[in-house]
């Protein structure tokens, strides 16, 4: 059984964030048939107890501080300690799945030699990374090409709400989740693991000045929080406000709810996902790009960074939303961005091989996005005959007249069961023979999914054209292509003087 090593932190201080999106992935990993070794340290607040409670093994390190006496920097004594636990396993780890803002390229080299594959998760695109796949699920500016100069040019990129690692009740409910329109009737305030401003406490006081006791309202605190004494007292004369503590997911209570308030973290993609709009708070730097992007497609109203939000602010904000109630389309929006299955993918792309059921379809309209981030792939770019990286309106216009030249070109896709992506080929008619194109998305390169593309793909040109030549022009210092070719029954009958050898097939 292939075993995965994820190292999370959670504490009062960092929250809990880390620790429940891989908490969502290692679930999906699990039921894949995977067994899974958390290495987390305890840190005041941490969840190493929910972590067994979810029925994973947790490898302890104790708690440190930055300002440690030892001698040797922080990351250095971290990986020190993960390698020691990884040796508990004598096993070496498939994958090292590394959720932590303060670990980079020097903690993951040093981690390289104990495990096959290092996979990082990232929301701040501002550290370098030694890694093999990179996941950042959020929404900003520039998104596709926010890692080109922070992975390596081998790295696969994991991009958008499509990988958001939450919780698999949401995707369940995702398919059910009624749109919210016009009187808001419930309410749901969540400011995440590390509310240590109690903002909280201040939308609670903000929502009692509003005196409408016909408005339920759910409240979610931390457990152990130290605001919790005051929050129970704030709300103890108040039927209408339900205060809840520990619990394992906030799916149910964000579906009941109309309106949300709170933090622009992880629980941002799981409120998306059952189409709640939400009034949100900055409460750490590092949300707000994020918080500010999301506000700009109206997917959220933000309220904005916990330094300048009180208690009045909270107040004009909520009381605007309950006087004015809420526009379908709103709600529609934040829907669409988020299904719920990002666990899924990431999982599929983890484990995915060779011998994996795939399937082969034509390429849409709906695929241009994903084709011009492949296409603008630091590797692909680089293999490319003309490495420039593309531009979107150009690239529009090609594919669009590829897919109008049906007679000349064959466009296909190769996607995992789940709808993952995997590569693309085209093959486009040159005279009496069909040139083709392919690539495999950076994150299932090495796994032998090129010659299965080619396979699949040609099988597909076959089966619709007859017997056909087809032939692929590579340059000769892209190695990997040529013995992709080759193993799929390419012959090479050319090698010019450009530097270029040309493969050919009779299919």
């Amino acid at each position: 059984m292939s075993m995965v090593i994820i190292r999370a932190d959670a504490s009062s201080t960092i929250g809990h964030g880390h620790v429940i999106r891989c908490l969502a992935l290692a679930n999906a990993l699990k039921e894949n048939g995977l067994e899974i070794m958390f290495v987390s340290r305890e840190h005041p607040g941490h969840l190493c107890g929910l972590i067994e409670e979810r029925g994973f093994t947790v490898n302890r390190l104790p708690e440190r501080t930055v300002h440690t006496s030892l001698p040797e920097p922080m990351w250095e004594i971290d990986a020190q300690e993960t390698i020691a636990a990884i040796s508990s396993t004598a096993t070496k780890p498939s994958w090292m799945i590394v959720d932590h803002y303060d670990l980079d390229h020097r903690w993951e080299k040093t981690l390289r030699a104990s495990v096959e594959n290092i996979f990082v998760v990232d929301d701040l695109a501002n550290r370098k990374h030694d890694c093999d796949l990179i996941l950042d699920h959020n929404l900003v500016t520039c998104m596709n090409t926010r890692y080109n100069d922070w992975v390596p040019v081998t790295s696969g990129m994991l991009l958008g709400p499509d990988y958001a690692l939450i919780h698999q009740d949401y995707s369940r409910l995702h398919r059910e989740a009624r749109i919210r329109q016009g009187e808001i009737k419930h309410i749901l305030i969540y400011f995440g693991g590390a509310d240590n401003d109690n903002l909280t406490g201040r939308t609670l006081t903000a929502f009692l000045s509003q005196n409408r006791p016909g408005i339920e309202v759910d409240v979610v605190i931390a457990l152990g929080s130290k605001h919790a004494p005051g929050i129970r007292r704030q709300t103890s004369e108040h039927a209408n406000v339900h205060v809840h503590e520990n619990l394992s997911s906030l799916a149910l209570l964000m579906a009941r709810a109309d309106l949300a308030i709170g933090a622009c973290g992880v629980t941002s993609w799981e409120r998306l996902c059952l189409g709640l709009p939400a009034l949100a708070v900055i409460l750490e730097k590092n949300q707000q790009p994020i918080a500010e992007e999301l506000n700009r497609r109206g997917l959220i109203k933000l309220i904005g960074h916990k330094e300048s939000v009180n208690e009045t602010v909270i107040s004009e904000y909520l009381s605007n939303a309950i006087n004015e109630g809420l526009n379908e389309e709103w709600s529609k929006k934040c829907h669409m961005v988020v299904d719920g299955n990002g666990a899924a993918r990431v999982c599929s792309i983890l484990t995915i091989t060779a011998d994996s059921p795939v399937r082969i379809r034509h390429a849409s309209l709906e695929d241009e996005d994903i084709l011009l981030r492949w296409a603008n792939d630091p590797l692909t770019r680089k293999n490319a005959f003309s490495p420039t990286c593309i531009d979107k309106a150009t690239h529009r216009k090609w594919f669009k007249s590829q897919l109008l030249n049906s007679n000349r070109c064959r466009f296909y896709i190769m996607e995992t069961s789940e709808g993952v992506g995997l590569g693309q080929a085209r093959f486009t008619l040159c005279e009496d023979s069909w040139e083709t194109h392919y690539s495999i998305a950076a994150g299932f390169r090495g796994r032998g999914l090129g010659r299965r593309l080619l396979e699949e793909a040609t099988a597909k040109l076959r089966e619709q054209e007859g017997p056909v030549s087809v032939f692929g022009r590579v340059k000769q210092d892209n190695h990997v292509s040529q013995k992709t070719l080759e193993s799929s029954g390419f012959k090479a009958k050319v090698d010019d003087s450009k530097g270029v050898i040309t493969y050919w097939k009779e299919l």
